[in-house]
């Protein structure tokens, strides 16, 4: 099973250091790991150079890897595609990047399968223009997974869905995790969501590593006051979860 390492990551775009000494421990496959902090705080760029599409110091790890580098998928907040295909033609597509184009009747059977799963085959031949936008991160999530990463990063994935669905979305990235080994990393502004899906969690502010861990280890009432401003605190609820409740905005 594939499992990922970060150490002394950072990232520039030409002299300006936008991320620094970003380092993890092994973040394993079959498990979702929530990389959390403010806007702007450099959560984009850091998967962006994990993808190794900006440039930095630092290594990225792979191990138990069959692609390597080449198994590693980005998912963007920007959801935009080309307009004049559909649904399915979208899918298809980034199903036979890097590939010939023959399809075979098991890839179209597959295809099928992740639009069912994630509850979007009623979609299958409508043009990505005529999208909302949750509309068109579903079928984003489904041109990602199509690709069969071993390291998956999704950029805020649920940020245009309502909570139903973003509920949905990530019960299904949890489990499909579980059931492939694949790692993933995702972007999230409701910690929340970090508490009850994630194992391990990323802080980053001002484009550094503030904390990493075990999530129920990095959520904690001072690392909130530090990086969210607020004064919060973790509590038990049912089922063994945890749930975050704000109490105040921290003084400046």
């Amino acid at each position: 099973m594939v499992a990922i390492a970060l150490e002394g990551i950072g990232a520039r775009y030409g002299r300006t250091t936008i991320l620094a000494d970003v380092a993890t421990g092994i973040l394993p496959g079959g498990t979702l790991t929530a990389v959390i902090g403010p806007n702007a705080a450099g959560k984009s760029t850091l998967f962006k150079r994990i993808a190794g599409l900006v440039s930095g110091p630092g290594t990225v790890h792979l191990t138990e890897s069959e692609g390597g580098r080449d198994a590693i998928r980005y998912m963007p907040q920007d959801t935009g595609g080309n307009a004049v295909l559909t649904v399915y033609e979208s899918v298809l597509l980034a199903a036979k990047q890097g590939s010939g184009w023959r399809v075979t009747d098991a890839e179209l059977a597959e295809i099928d399968q992740l639009l069912a799963a994630l509850q979007i085959q009623d979609l299958s031949f409508r043009g990505l223009g005529e999208l909302s936008g949750g509309q068109r991160q579903l079928v984003s999530i489904a041109q990602a997974l199509v690709r069969k990463p071993e390291v998956l990063l999704m950029d805020e994935p649920t940020s245009a869905l309502d909570l139903y669905r973003q509920i949905e979305v990530l019960d299904f990235m949890r489990r499909r995790a579980s059931r492939t080994g694949m790692a993933v990393l995702i972007a999230l502004h409701d910690l929340n969501h970090a508490l009850r899906y994630c194992e391990h969690t990323i802080v980053i502010a001002d484009g550094r590593m503030v904390a990493g861990g075990p999530t129920s280890e990095v959520i904690t009432p001072a690392m909130l006051r530090e990086v969210y401003r607020v004064e919060a605190r973790v509590e038990a609820c049912s089922q063994g979860r945890a749930m975050l409740i704000v109490d105040s905005t921290a003084a400046a």
